[in-house]
């Protein structure tokens, strides 16, 4: 699924951009890499307890400046973002002349970043575990229906289930920045092949399996267009 891309990169409207980085990277890499985020990004990293969480946040901010810089042909270090009142992070408008929108998701050590222009996406990733409570929380957090159906399936395929609809939901939040506050129950999925978002019809879903043990969903407003799957392994 996932190749390198060409040395120029281009993006329309039409387009959506998919890259993968796998987070594992060795202490130098991290270090290196350390000195792309700003100084808030590094007292931020510093903060966590745990050297792989400091280490994935690292080194996903890092990968997402360095994927943003190949479109905008400005070093990694010179992007800067602004956020939404929720948190959601943008491009600063002084850098960003192409209209370019981006969101990323991380789980255990694969992130996923999407990218396209003048019109807004959300991505979400999650590591597919077991779920022995997969149906009270359905109950209490998804659609009455989704829950339903969560009920009627067997282990693995309830596990996975779950997590396609979790993926989708949190996606479309992402995109429309109100982000999992906005409440899952209040976005309905079509839970067949392929998944669809019901009653929204200006955007549009592609959930997808980046890696064995993943499951990760996109949503964007309009159609999908384009969908091109990029290795970020720099």
């Amino acid at each position: 699924m996932w190749s390198f891309p060409t040395k120029s990169i281009t993006l329309n409207n039409l387009d959506v951009n998919l890259w993968c980085m796998n987070l594992d990277l060795s202490k130098d890499q991290v270090d290196e890499r350390f000195h792309i985020l700003n100084d808030q990004e590094q007292i931020k990293a510093k903060r966590f307890q745990f050297e792989q969480h400091q280490r994935r946040f690292i080194v996903a901010r890092s990968t997402l400046k360095i994927i943003l810089s190949r479109y905008l042909n400005i070093p990694p270090d010179q992007i800067t973002f602004e956020y939404s009142p929720l948190g959601k992070p943008k491009l600063s408008n002084e850098i960003n002349s192409q209209k370019i929108e981006f969101n990323l998701s991380h789980s255990q050590e694969l992130a996923i970043y999407g990218i396209t222009c003048d019109r807004l996406i959300g991505v979400d990733v999650e590591y597919i575990r077991p779920m022995p409570d997969a149906e009270q929380l359905a109950k209490r957090f998804f659609c009455p229906q989704e829950a339903e159906k969560i009920n009627t399936l067997s282990s693995p395929d309830k596990d996975k289930a779950f997590f396609q609809l979790w993926t989708a939901k949190e996606a479309y939040l992402k995109a429309t920045g109100e982000g999992i506050s906005g409440g899952l129950d209040k976005v309905e999925i079509f839970l067949d092949s392929p998944l669809q978002l019901i009653n929204l019809p200006h955007w549009q879903l592609l959930s997808f399996t980046p890696q064995t043990d993943y499951l990760a969903a996109i949503v964007v407003a309009g159609n999908l267009g384009n969908v091109s799957y990029w290795k970020a392994d720099y």
